[in-house]
């Protein structure tokens, strides 16, 4: 797996300004102007509401000060006047900048537009105010005056969109980051994700570490990089590269629900070295837990800087941890869940081999055998034999082909179910000679496919299993419908399985088929049951839901 490095930005065509400009008057198409006059009087009201609380205290405290009501009026009348003049407009520009940023972030669009505009209202009302406390002509405002009153609040207005540009950024890298992460088949492609769209100038190193030894709480003792992004091509961070509590005491004191942040300055000589080593002066720990508690990694942030990572790229970098933490187990369960499946397929091509392959190769044998023993004296009984026996290879080998494609037994695939079972059931009957019937009970419904296919490799299982041990003379196969369930009943007059030798499954001598049948019907959610009396014969019964919740 190769280190990912940043790509070079391409160069392009910086539009011309004329197209800047319209770009940005068009914008003013997208202002509701309900979110610029309310929130712009909104913050004379704010200015009104503060600048009369500090008048009212101002006022409370100089009636303690001074016994003579004149001179307590007075000296209010003064200091409203100072803090009208000087701490007014203070406040007007701060609340515009508060204002104009909590808008600018909810509305997305347009935002140098509101912020200015919202600068403007705010500076209107407040000539207003001072035209009707001071008592001045509302006509003095409506000249030149009235300018005056608007590059302060214009300004604060601007600033508190560029504000929430900035945040309206990160909040888009974040999102971003997100989505590429949600989406990320890889752990290189998660650390892409991150270093791609999070990394800012000071971060060079990117890695995610899974966990190799646990100590106490879960915290890791020993952890190995799965995967890395750098900024700058670095031989050091590749996959399989491991870092251990002996010589990274840091890991020691991870807490599953905080970050780290470690300065190599500050740390012992040997953890210094080794993250200096690294090309890192200052690094950011994460650890990752899922909801559940679970730690399945760490996610490391390095750079050359001794002074760390800023507060808030920090907080993107934590922001984002706890996805990393759900797609990294994902990826895990993926992982085990195609081991499983392979697993799985194993055991159902053993199963559809031993119910086949293993089956006609055991007729064939017998009939060879049955030919050679009859090859001296009885030609015909010979011929017989051999040609049943070349029969039933073609048919293994056609049968072994539909194995190695995964199809249905070609039976079911030309065949409605219940005379697939009954073509079985006469075949069967013709090769062995032993008298066979099959029956139908209940009315016919439709059925999975893998229960189809269970119910008929089960059948000829035990009919196997009847002609190679059972002794029997008659058998009968019995599917039954009874409203959500299925049976299928196989039974027969022989011997009984007292006289049977002893076998792991008490039916065939190889020990694998009842085993294959138990297993075939349990992943079904099914039932399986065998009644025997020594010389009464055996009966088989398989009962599956008709609507069954079939394992992948």
């Amino acid at each position: 797996m190769h280190i990912m490095t940043r790509e070079t930005a391409v160069s392009t065509q910086t539009p011309s300004f004329s197209h800047r400009l319209k770009a940005w008057l068009a914008e003013l198409r997208d202002v509701k102007w309900a979110w610029v006059v309310f929130p712009g009087i909104a913050v004379a009201f704010i200015n009104v509401i503060i600048i009369g609380t500090i008048i009212s205290l101002y006022a409370s405290f100089l009636s303690v000060e001074f016994q003579s009501p004149e001179a307590t009026a007075e000296a209010v009348g003064q200091g409203a006047t100072l803090i009208g003049t000087y701490a007014s407009p203070v406040v007007q520009f701060l609340a515009t900048i508060w204002v104009a940023y909590l808008v600018c972030k909810r509305q997305g669009t347009a935002v140098t537009w509101y912020g200015l505009l919202i600068g403007i209202v705010s500076g209107t009302a407040a000539a207003l105010q001072v035209a009707l406390f001071a008592g001045v002509p509302l006509h003095f405002f409506f000249d030149l005056t009235l300018l005056t009153f608007f590059p302060a609040p214009m300004f604060a207005g601007w600033i508190g969109a560029r504000r929430s540009q900035k945040v309206l950024a990160v909040q888009q890298r974040v999102y971003l980051a997100s989505q590429a992460i949600a989406h990320a088949p890889t752990p290189q492609a998660i650390v892409n994700a991150i270093g791609e769209h999070l990394a800012t100038a000071n971060v060079h190193q990117i890695g995610l570490w899974e966990i190799l030894l646990q100590g106490a709480g879960g915290r890791p003792t020993a952890v190995s990089l799965l995967a890395a992004w750098t900024a700058k091509q670095d031989d050091t961070w590749q996959p399989g590269l491991q870092l251990t509590a002996d010589t990274t005491g840091s890991l020691d004191r991870l807490a599953p629900d905080k970050s780290l942040q470690i300065k190599a300055m500050e740390l012992p000589a040997a953890e210094k070295q080794s993250w200096e080593t690294l090309g890192a002066r200052s690094a950011l720990l994460i650890p990752l837990v899922t909801p559940t508690g679970s730690w399945v990694g760490l996610l490391t942030v390095t750079s050359p800087a001794s002074g760390g990572l800023s507060r808030s790229s920090e907080q993107d970098f934590v922001t984002i941890a706890a996805q990393v933490a759900l797609v990294l187990d994902n990826l895990r369960l993926v992982a085990q869940a195609k081991e499983t499946a392979v697993l799985r397929e194993r055991q159902r091509l053993a199963r559809e081999i031993h119910d086949t392959l293993a089956q006609g190769f055991t007729s064939i044998v017998m009939h060879l055998e049955a030919a050679e023993q009859a090859l001296p004296t009885d030609q015909a009984t010979t011929e017989r034999h051999l040609d049943q026996a070349r029969t039933t290879a073609r048919d293994s080998l056609a049968q072994a082909r539909r194995v190695v494609d995964d199809l249905r037994p070609e039976l079911l695939e030309s065949t409605p179910f219940d005379q697939a079972i009954n073509r079985v059931v006469e075949q069967w009957a013709a090769h062995s000679g032993v008298t066979a019937e099959f029956r139908v009970t209940g009315e016919i419904q439709p059925l999975h496919p893998q229960v189809e296919v269970t119910l008929l490799r089960s059948s000829q299982e035990a009919l196997a299993n009847i002609r190679k041990h059972a002794q029997a003379n008659t058998a009968c196969v019995t599917l039954s419908y009874l409203g959500d369930t299925v049976i299928l009943d196989v039974e027969d007059d022989g011997v009984g399985l007292a006289q049977q030798k002893t076998a792991p499954d008490g039916l065939t001598s190889g020990g694998f088929g009842l085993v294959a049948m138990q297993e075939r019907v349990t992943q079904l959610g099914g039932e399986l049951f065998v009644e025997s009396e020594p010389g009464e014969g055996t009966t088989l019964s398989i009962s599956l839901p008709i609507v069954s919740e079939v394992s992948s």
